[in-house]
């Protein structure tokens, strides 16, 4: 048992988990409030191993952000997840947006180097 708790602790340090306890303090946040917001779903473990449950450090930054949304504008539960959502949403469409910039960006230039832009 304690080679398998061992080597959770060796994986968790390379791969920068966190457990729920770790977060909430990171984020300046009770425990048992960050636990209500992982049964809402609003904050999911990146990995589950037996009882223990492990957060990615992405996980500090979504929960202050769920905090600042209850706090600062009022929002419920179900609003942050709608918000969340969409943030995410959002940021996923601006990165595509950038790449076939990118890319636009990259065939232009081809285009005149080759010639094409002449015509």
């Amino acid at each position: 048992m304690e080679q398998q708790s061992h080597q959770v602790i060796l994986w968790r340090t390379a791969h920068s988990l966190l457990l729920l306890e770790d977060v909430a303090s990171a984020a300046g946040v009770h425990p048992e409030l960050a636990e209500k917001f992982v049964s809402y779903g609003l904050i999911e473990p990146s990995v589950q191993t037996g009882v223990q449950a492990l957060f990615s450090a992405s996980s500090i930054e979504r929960l202050r952000s769920i905090v600042n949304l209850r706090r600062d504008l009022g929002v419920n539960l179900a609003g942050i997840a709608v918000i969340l959502t969409m943030r995410e949403r959002l940021t996923a469409a601006q990165r595509e947006l950038e790449l076939l910039r990118q890319r636009l960006e990259g065939t232009a230039g081809t285009e005149f180097l080759n010639g094409r832009a002449q015509a």
